[in-house]
């Protein structure tokens, strides 16, 4: 009973509990809230008025079922890599990527006056993700997936639409690219940091 007790301890601390908390988030905020709920919706004009948490709580509602489907699931996939790989990493990865976001959207899309969804910041989970799982596997696969998700990301931006989804609100391919140079970005500090004299390995 003793090793069945420790044995369920032992799953229960690998299991990714912040990323489930969050997908569970994303969620209930569409169950209670509805689609693209109008008071935590990324609104330029709220934003301009003081409502700053717009800034945030954009990100984690969603246009439509579709819309949360899709980035729930890949939530759940890539934010369970990265925290039970990398715990530390979760954290700086999904505040990065949406500061990025949120900075792409105010500054180079000033006629873009409402923003919801989670699918930029996932864009800045992947470079992470991939890095661990070649660092890990040694196979170059983590490193194909990475360029053909860029390519497709470079072919929606070109369009100005998604390539594979449909959602209510239109897909805006630039706040993808914005978050997977952000990943890329915290990928090379990695880098450089592990390089650096004096980093315990």
């Amino acid at each position: 009973m003793a090793t069945g007790m420790s044995l369920v301890q032992r799953i229960a601390r690998r299991l990714p509990w912040v990323t489930l908390a969050l997908a569970g988030l994303t969620v209930v905020l569409y169950a209670t809230l509805g689609p693209a709920a109008p008071s935590l919706v990324f609104d330029r004009t709220a934003i301009a008025d003081g409502e700053w948490w717009r800034l945030l709580s954009g990100h984690w509602i969603h246009s439509d079922a579709s819309h949360l489907a899709w980035n729930s699931g890949a939530l759940l996939v890539l934010g369970a890599v990265l925290e039970t790989q990398d715990r530390r990493a979760l954290f700086p990865a999904l505040l990065v990527g949406s500061l990025t976001v949120d900075l792409l959207v105010w500054f180079t899309l000033p006629g873009m006056t409402h923003y919801c969804g989670l699918s930029g910041i996932l864009n800045a989970l992947l470079p992470p993700v991939l890095y661990i799982l070649w660092r890990r596997s040694g196979s170059t696969l983590p490193l194909l997936i990475g360029l053909c998700s860029l390519g497709k990301i470079l072919i929606e931006t070109v369009a100005g639409q998604a390539l594979l989804t449909q959602t209510a609100w239109a897909s805006v391919p630039l706040a993808h690219l914005a978050g997977w140079l952000a990943g890329l970005a915290l990928v090379a500090t990695t880098i450089r940091a592990a390089r650096s004299p004096g980093v315990l390995a």
